[in-house]
Parts: structure tokens; C-alpha cells; sequence
């Protein structure tokens, strides 16, 4: 659970942090550009106003082709960026012939370049923009038409070397956000995860604590049966010994697989095949009594496993036992265990009442039993299935529930490692 924690703590670090910041690299690339763009427009509007009159100049533009509704704005000065060798100012007469071509980049575009610019730039009717690596404005007077150009590569260039750094640096960025988120998500969940490992020791302290009274209450109510024969109060005294007992145990096995989950047990390769048939068949005789027909045909044979035995082979137990209890009689319950290239499946199925969907994640908590009446009677307490999603989670796995026309199926899925030999043969 701490895992989870810590791992939607990094997330949402991650995004506020990295959001932040592409927000601000966004904010400087686009103010950027656009200081650019306008001082290139500052140059293109000195420009026409040296090669119109005095009485036609040219209102200030934006890139959408509309000029600015300012009274004050002043006429535009000379900017200190602007050079008369990296210009070319176009002119036509008012029946649209090309008049004159002043091209002072002619090393870097030919008149007739310019010319299929220009003629571009009149058939899309824009009034300023870029083409190629050129700024132009285009304005109309009493004259004519007059296109103006000035050199805008290095604008382009800082633009794309400003681009590269941004996208290098937020990746460095980012990098250094999943370290800091991290390192802080842990220093968050540290005071969570130290209250439930004492939460976890005291179940475990508690568990050992009632082992020894239970186990003398047990043995002593025997040997008093033995004395003085059946006994009705003796008899729920040995019964509600046999539950609490059942209930420590499987509290310290739910403990010791949370918190050292190998804990002198090693993984091997094992036959799963064979592991699922072992407690599987002597559950039958006990489905059998019930009325309940229990069918294996589907469990592929000879596919192993690299993992703990013992604790697989628990996990089909748990899921038959509760198969058994929630099938009414004259039910029946399918088994079955096959392999895709990848992944074990082990599906256990049985007919019974319908698990609502509410219901059916909370399943898996301690303590939950969505029949308390019926689980009471057969003596469960809710942690059967708690134990195995712990089970297979410490095994990379996943186990759920779905529930279609009248059939509880619960599903366990493992992810299989290569191993050198198959210990079924």
C-alpha cells in the first residue's frame, strides 16, 4: 500500500513540477518569437516609409494582416538592427507590373526568386509574414504596391537553437524532477510506512502471544473429553479454539508474507500442473458430499513455474475452498490452468449467486465477508483471499473477479520466466 502511496505522491510531483516548467520555457520561446517578429516588422515599416511619401505611411500591421487602431503610435524610427545590405524592396504600379526589384541579398535569393515570392504573396492577399527565411510587408499607396523583405534567418535560427536548448533542457529537467520527486515521496510516506510496519508487528506480536494460550485451552479441553466424555460445553470450547487458532495462523502467514514475503522459503522451477491437481483432488471428496460437481478437464499438464510452490499451491486452495463454499448443491466448478507466451492463467469457476459489483474489489480485503452469516457457519473470517492477492502480488501477478450469466470466475494471471529445464519431464 505504501508502494501505491509513494508512487501517485511522485506522480503528481512530476506533473505539477514538469508542468511549471514547460509553462515557463512555453512563455519565454513565444515571447521570443514574438519580440522578433515585431522588431522585424518595426524594420519592414521603416523601410516603406523611406520609399513612400510622407502622406502614405504605412499603418502599423500585425501577422493577421490588420492594422493597429492606435492614434498615438508613432511613426517608426530607424531600428539599430537594420542593415541596408540584408533588404529587398519590391514596387509595383497600380495595374500591378512589375516596376523595380532592389535586391541587396542577392547572393542568397535571385530576382526571380523574389519575384515568386512576390507573386505568392498577392495571390494569398497577406499583408506581412514570413516566406522562406524573409520577413515581408506589403503595403498599398497612391502609387502602387510596395512589398517589403528584410532577412530573417537569424531570428529563424536563434528561434531553432532556442527550441533544441528548451527540449534538451527539459528533459535534464524532468530527469532531475523524478529524482526530487523521488526522494521527497519517500520522506512523505516514511511516518505512513513506519505506522503500518508497527501495525504489522503488533499483528505479528499479538498472533505469537495467543498461539500458546489457545493451544493450551485446546489441550486441556481434550484431555477433560477424555475424562469425562462428550460434552456440549466442551465441545464449542475445542470449537472456538479450532477458529481462533485457524484465525492466528492465518493472520501470521497474511504478516510474514507482507512484510518478508521469501522469508526462508526460495523460489524454484516447480510443475504448477502438478502443484494445482495435488490440491485440487483431495478437495473433490469434500465437493463431492456437498453435491457439487468439480471439473479439472481444462488444467493443462506439464507447465511449470518459476516461484514458491507452497504458496501457489495455497493460493488454488484458497480459491477452491471458497469456490465450494459460495456453490449451492447440485452446482458445479470448473478449473482450469493454461499458458500463453508470456503468462500462466489459473481461473477458477463456480454457479452461485451473482457478486454484486461493488462488492467485488473489496473481496480481496482482510476482514471482508460479503456473507457474514454464511462465513460465520463455516468458520471463515474474511482472509482467504486477502492472503492470496498478497500471494500473487509478491509473485508479479494479478488476480481479480468477474461475475457473467450466473458464474463467479476468479482469475489469477502470472508473468513465467525462461528456465533451462521443464522439472514436468
Amino acid at each position: 500500500m505504501t508502494k501505491q502511496l509513494r508512487m501517485r505522491i511522485m506522480i503528481i510531483l512530476i506533473l505539477l513540477l514538469s508542468t511549471t516548467y514547460l509553462a515557463i520555457i512555453a512563455a519565454i520561446n513565444i515571447g521570443l518569437n514574438k519580440g522578433n517578429r515585431d522588431l522585424a516588422n518595426d524594420s519592414l515599416r521603416f523601410l516603406i516609409q523611406e520609399e513612400s511619401r510622407p502622406d502614405d505611411l504605412p499603418e502599423p500591421l500585425t501577422d493577421k494582416g490588420s492594422a493597429k487602431d492606435d492614434s498615438n503610435m508613432k511613426p517608426p524610427t530607424k531600428p539599430i538592427e537594420l542593415s541596408s545590405s540584408h533588404h529587398i524592396i519590391v514596387k509595383y504600379d497600380k495595374g500591378g507590373q512589375l516596376q523595380s526589384i532592389d535586391n541587396n541579398l542577392s547572393d542568397s535569393y535571385t530576382d526571380n526568386d523574389i519575384e515568386a515570392f512576390c507573386q505568392e504573396i498577392l495571390d494569398n492577399e497577406k499583408e506581412v509574414g514570413t516566406i522562406d527565411q524573409l520577413r515581408f510587408m506589403k503595403r498599398e499607396n497612391k502609387d502602387g504596391i510596395i512589398i517589403a523583405f528584410i532577412d530573417h534567418s537569424s531570428a529563424v535560427e536563434s528561434g531553432k537553437t532556442l527550441q533544441i536548448i528548451s527540449i534538451v533542457g527539459s528533459i535534464l529537467a524532468i530527469g532531475i524532477f523524478v529524482l526530487i520527486s523521488y526522494f521527497l515521496s519517500g520522506w512523505l510516506v516514511k511516518p505512513v510506512e513506519e505506522a503500518f510496519d508497527k501495525q504489522k508487528q503488533f499483528i505479528s506480536d499479538a498472533s505469537h502471544e495467543l498461539k500458546t494460550p489457545i493451544t493450551v485451552i485446546l489441550s486441556n479441553s481434550e484431555l477433560l473429553e477424555d475424562q469425562i466424555g462428550n460434552n456440549k460445553q466442551l465441545s464449542y470450547i475445542k470449537e472456538e479454539c479450532d477458529r481462533m487458532k485457524y484465525l492466528v495462523t492465518s493472520l501470521l502467514t497474511l504478516t510474514r508474507l507482507e512484510h518478508t514475503p521469501y522469508k526462508g522459503i526460495e523460489k524454484n522451477d516447480f510443475c504448477i500442473s502438478d502443484t494445482v491437481l495435488e490440491r485440487l483432488l483431495p478437495m473433490e471428496s469434500v465437493a463431492f458430499e456437498k453435491g457439487i460437481t468439480m471439473n479439472y478437464d481444462d488444467v493443462t499438464p506439464n507447465l511449470h513455474f518459476y516461484g514458491v510452490k507452497e504458496q501457489i499451491g495455497q493460493v488454488t486452495a484458497i480459491l477452491l475452498d471458497n469456490a465450494i463454499t459460495h456453490t449451492d448443491k447440485g452446482g458445479k466448478i470448473n478449473i482450469s490452468l493454461w499458458n500463453t507466451p508470456h503468462h500462466l492463467h489459473l481461473t477458477v469457476a463456480n454457479t452461485g449467486k451473482e457478486i454484486p459489483v461493488d462488492v467485488r474489489e473489496k473481496l480481496f480485503e482482510r476482514f471482508y465477508r460479503a456473507d457474514e452469516s454464511r462465513h460465520r457457519a463455516s468458520g471463515h473470517f474474511g482472509l482467504g483471499l486477502s492472503i492470496a492477492k498478497t500471494i500473487v502480488t509478491n509473485h508479479k501477478g494479478k488476480i481479480w473477479v468477474d461475475c457473467e450469466n450466473g458464474i463467479t470466475t476468479f482469475s489469477v494471471n502470472l508473468r513465467t520466466q525462461t528456465t533451462k529445464e521443464n522439472p514436468c519431464q
